[in-house]
């Protein structure tokens, strides 16, 4: 990979002008219910999933309005000499340290979504973007990033924010009472309670009492 360069999130030149690919993504029912539905950019890709990192930038989306997370937006592909390493360092014990409870990993096949925060990448040479679900940009790497600047600036974001990541009320509303996935198969939309179990299993895990009652409701 490159040099050591800095991880200090700083605001790159002409930030302003630029606005993420994905557009804002909020935290309410209805607003997640749009990305799960929407077809496009991330549906096919020829990376595959690597450590907390799932492939796809409307995936990225999806999971980020869901458990109301910060996406840690990585830009490469399969083709990239720099994969190799990006993927061991997106697999390593201390980015998965940072990453827990605050971020979502977001890999973004360069060679599928070309037009992913174009602008921006194309002005400052960027691999990684760290942003909010405002769209607020919280930070970034250059092409070529080592993988102790990835955890520095994980670590430098998660120390500078006051408060915890707010869940999504579907989230809120899976951990209290597997209600919601019955209301969803009464009005025909088992498919979409199962999307979200899967998301609530992504992030309590699959042993989870809220994950296994809501399971439990799924129609046989």
């Amino acid at each position: 990979m490159a040099a050591p360069r800095t991880a200090e999130p700083v605001r790159p030149p002409k930030l302003d002008k630029v606005r993420t690919a994905g557009g804002v993504v909020g935290e309410a029912l209805l607003e997640v219910q749009e990305i799960l539905g929407r077809e496009g950019a991330g549906a096919a890709q020829a990376l595959g999933d690597v450590g907390l990192f799932r492939v796809g930038s409307q995936a990225g989306e999806e999971r980020a309005g869901f458990s109301g997370r910060a996406m840690v937006q990585v830009m490469t592909s399969d083709q990239s000499p720099d994969w190799p390493a990006i993927s061991a360092c997106l697999q390593s014990a201390e980015v998965g340290a940072q990453m827990a409870d605050y971020f979502v990993g977001v890999l973004v096949d360069e060679a599928l979504e070309p037009a992913f925060e174009a602008a921006l990448r194309a002005e400052n040479s960027l691999g990684v973007i760290v942003r909010g679900l405002n769209g607020a940009f919280l930070g970034w790497l250059p092409v070529g990033f080592r993988c102790e600047d990835l955890v520095l600036l994980l670590g430098a974001i998660r120390q500078a924010t006051t408060s915890a990541p707010e869940k999504s009320p579907i989230y809120v509303w899976l951990l209290e009472s597997p209600a919601p996935v019955d209301d969803l198969v009464r009005k025909g939309q088992a498919d979409l309670a199962a999307r979200y179990i899967d998301l609530l299993a992504e992030f309590e895990g699959e042993n989870s009492p809220a994950v296994q009652a809501a399971e439990a409701r799924l129609p046989r």
